[in-house]
């Protein structure tokens, strides 16, 4: 496995992970979900994007609190994988006495109706904060009432003999307070006399030192006699075998730093570009955007990983269309002088291209005129009814380079069947600091084998 594949495994590995800790930190989700509504008299408290849950487990969260008809109404987002039966019901519920409110859902019966996306669960009474308050002061006043009553006699007594305790504690510590104080004392007369003892014996403290001296240098001469000797110490230190492979390891570390040096001129070859692409659907009358990451080690090979037609379920209400976002795009491509042929994942399916610019150098940082085609194996969800689901969308497309950074262009989607065209614009932006990081690691990778 060569040097670059390795690079490009790593590379794209790292760009996975990033493209995921993006999408959750966006509240991304590559799960399908739907929404219920709940009502409630009361939401005091419940902050907006809170948590909704099933026995503590996370389903869900709120997607909006409005008032309606006197009543606070209540969209959830909820996991399409639970599933909610028809005499479900759902309380706001608060995680410790002054912890963040959630709504907490009991799914129901099996058997029943499952509740579908859009429809009302019923709400269950949920003693609130403020209930349970009242109710301790309450119990507080009932104990308060025994005490007074002299049902608690026994509570006085005890609290009576903790104070006398704790006064008999305080008693012995202020008799003690001289022994304390002698202590201290003691104390400072040591490092009194310790002192006292260092000034008298300053000359006995010198000569222990010259003595050290002294040692330092018959160990010098020992070690000289263990070079010039003959002894078995003097054998196994200027044994000339040993130094033979000694040389022959210097020689190795040279050929790896060689080597390494090789890799190094590789890595600085690495070009990362941030790509986006604003796409207009003219057939369904809506924006797409994709966004990705092109790597190229070399002039002749690319690495892309990217999202195509990013979203957020919760804002699609048409089940086509959110069975249609955040799809995944890894691709692998080869380059020649004009001409590239890729291949990978394509919108969460496979897929096939090759791109072509008359002009400039396929490679280069700009190309005036490019020109490609794409057979993608069904990139979407078709509908159930649609007669051409089987078939593969066929993609032609052509864009303009105005500057290095913008490109314009349009494509034509299912050539085959609907003909569908989307008009586009791209921004690609080489990020040199993120290959100089990517560089790092690749060294730090190949130095470790």
């Amino acid at each position: 496995m060569s040097n670059e594949l390795k690079l490009g495994i790593f590379v794209t590995i790292g760009l996975i992970a990033v493209l995921l800790t993006i999408m959750l930190l966006g509240n991304y989700s590559l799960t399908s979900k739907y929404i219920v509504n709940t009502y409630f008299d009361n939401t005091a408290g419940l902050p907006k994007k809170a948590k909704v849950k099933i026995s503590g487990v996370d389903i869900g969260n709120i997607k909006d609190i409005v008032l309606e008809e006197g009543k606070a109404k209540v969209v959830l987002v909820i996991d399409r994988k639970v599933k909610l039966y028809s005499d479900a019901t759902a309380k706001i519920v608060s995680m410790g006495i002054i912890g963040t409110k959630y709504v907490e859902i009991n799914p129901g019966t099996p058997g029943n109706k499952i509740i579908d996306h859009g429809q009302t669960i019923n709400t269950a009474k949920g003693a609130s904060l403020e209930e349970l308050i009242e109710n301790a002061v309450k119990k507080v006043d009932e104990v308060l009432g025994n005490a007074s009553n002299s049902l608690n006699k026994d509570f006085f007594q005890n609290l009576y003999d903790t104070v006398e305790n704790l006064k008999k504690v305080s008693k012995t510590i202020a008799d003690k307070e001289k022994q304390i104080g002698q202590v201290i004392d003691n104390f400072k007369n040591f490092s009194s006399d310790l002192y006292s003892v260092t000034q008298q014996n300053k000359q006995d403290i010198r000569d222990i030192v010259l003595e050290l001296k002294k040692v330092s240098g018959k160990i010098d001469e020992i070690v000289t006699k263990i070079n010039e000797g003959d002894g078995t110490i003097a054998k196994l230190i200027n044994d000339e075998e040993m130094a033979e492979k000694l040389k022959d390891t210097v020689g190795d570390i040279k050929v790896t730093v060689e080597q390494l040096q090789e890799f190094v001129s590789r890595t600085k070859k690495l070009e990362i570009d941030w790509e986006y692409m604003g796409r207009f659907d003219t057939r369904n009358e809506k924006y797409r955007n994709d966004f990705g990451i092109r790597f190229r080690p070399n002039n002749h090979k690319f690495y892309y990983i990217g999202i195509n037609n990013i979203g957020n379920y919760t804002n699609e209400d048409d089940e086509f269309e959110r069975n249609n976002l955040n799809k995944i795009d890894a691709l692998i491509g080869f380059r020649s002088e004009n001409l590239e042929a890729y291949g990978g994942v394509m919108r969460s399916k496979g897929g096939v291209g090759v791109g072509w610019s008359p002009f400039d150098k396929i490679y280069g940082p700009m190309r005036k005129l490019y020109i490609n085609a794409e057979a993608i194996f069904r990139t979407e969800t078709a509908k159930k009814d649609d007669p051409d689901k089987d078939k593969p969308n066929v993609v032609l497309g052509a864009r303009l380079g105005i500057f290095k950074w913008l490109y314009v262009g349009v494509q034509v989607e299912d050539t085959l069947t609907k003909t569908n065209v989307m008009p586009y614009i791209k921004l690609k932006v080489t990020d040199e600091d993120l290959a100089s990081i990517f560089g790092v690691a690749g060294i730090a990778a190949a130095s470790s084998k």
